[in-house]
């Protein structure tokens, strides 16, 4: 049974890589066999087809990103310390990894809609570690959806900059995606104090 589940996990990280360096569309069954040095046997032994084990590497790299953003968050930290370390988490993991980060952010809106479906699931499980933010808007009314607003203005960033092949610039973008997610929150001039303070690392 362990050496199965080792040839799962072996077939998904594959899916991962060759989909994060040829994409979506252009990958096939093939290519992910032979990065994973498993038979066609083994393969559909584990998924239907290529989106079926598509769908399944994109819950491992969910997954894999949340746990690195828990691990490195105290939650008896500053709201504002844990978005800044959970985004900058994130980022080094994706400069890390391009291609994991192109699965994750990119190539996903090419696999269809119920690919969509998860990443829009996945950006909805961050708004929860937004939630706690609304309380730093004081008198401030705010939209019912602003966790959404600021994930998704975040997300749309990091696309534009996978999307051309700069996932090493990511890091450097720290400080405009911090001010991203948090002028909602806590304004304008509270919020370019927070992305000065992540520029000066």
């Amino acid at each position: 049974m362990a050496g199965s589940e080792t040839r799962r996990r072996q077939i998904l990280e594959a899916m991962v890589q060759v989909v994060g360096r040829e994409g979506y569309r252009a990958t096939s069954v093939a290519d992910v066999i032979e990065e994973a040095d498993v038979s066609r046997t083994t393969f559909y032994k584990h998924f239907e087809d290529k989106h079926d084990c598509f769908l399944a590497a994109y819950d491992l790299v969910v997954e894999r990103v949340f746990a690195e953003v828990i691990a490195r968050c105290d939650p008896e930290q500053p709201w504002l310390d844990r978005m800044r370390i959970g985004l900058a988490t994130v980022v080094e993991l994706f400069a890390l990894d391009p291609g994991l980060a192109r699965t994750a952010v990119v190539e996903v809106a090419a696999a269809g809609s119920d690919a969509r479906q998860r990443h829009w699931d996945a950006i909805t499980r961050f708004t929860e570690y937004l939630a706690e933010g609304e309380q730093l808007a004081g008198e401030r009314e705010l939209p019912g959806n602003i966790g959404l607003m600021a994930a998704g203005s975040v997300s749309g960033l990091i696309f534009d900059e996978l999307l051309a092949g700069r996932a090493e610039r990511l890091p450097d973008l720290l400080p405009d995606l911090l001010f991203a997610m948090l002028v909602p929150y806590i304004g304008p001039g509270a919020a370019t104090v927070e992305m000065r303070r992540a520029a000066a690392g």
